[in-house]
């Protein structure tokens, strides 16, 4: 809980920099492909964790990996944060900002999970049955788990809708578990 907060205390200062910078989507890219990299690269976080390794190797290992790909802004706050110990962070803080970013935007994440590959039919009708997020423009990340048979989940943040058959089926036999009729003779 201590690192989230710290996290997101770190990814608001980076947020209001690119805001007064006007850089704010090219920071979000840099900070989307640092949360690409981090989580695909374990060597890279035991790297990072590593205590023996020196900041100043860390940093100029960080700069040549993401160097030439990143904004002077996003450069130089890695620095910052390499040199007050909080390199392991980087990913967290990333994650947080992407946060501010999308909220700024009125942007809602959407996990969609459907049973076959969903059309451009579905996705605007799960948008309108999806209104409830305050005028939030949805974008979509979708996956396929044949297991559900059919119908849909939809998680936005913390909310999920389940549409499925597979819980629908669930349901019934809960239901149906129950069994209330008593045979009387």
């Amino acid at each position: 809980m201590k690192r989230i907060l710290l996290a997101k205390r770190y990814a608001k200062a980076l947020f209001e920099i690119a805001l007064q910078e006007k850089a704010i989507s090219e920071v979000n890219d840099d900070m989307e492909l640092l949360m690409t990299v981090m989580a695909e690269n374990r060597e890279l976080r035991k790297l990072m964790t590593n205590p023996l390794i020196t900041p100043l190797k860390k940093n100029h290992l960080m700069m040549s990996i993401f160097g030439s790909h990143l904004n002077k802004i996003s450069k130089k706050f890695i620095e910052i944060l390499i040199r007050k110990g909080r390199e392991q962070e980087v990913a967290e803080i990333a994650y947080q900002y992407h946060k501010h970013f999308l909220d700024y935007n009125d942007i809602a994440l959407a996990q969609l999970v459907t049973a076959y590959p969903a059309d451009d039919y579905l996705r605007e009708r799960i948008t309108k049955l999806a209104q409830f997020s305050a005028n939030k423009t949805l974008r979509f990340k979708e996956s396929v788990q044949p297991e559900i048979i059919g119908g849909f989940k939809l998680q936005i943040d913390d909310y999920l809708y389940d549409a499925t058959i597979q819980k629908i089926i669930a349901d019934l036999h809960k239901e149906f578990a129950k069994n209330l009729y008593i045979k009387r003779f």
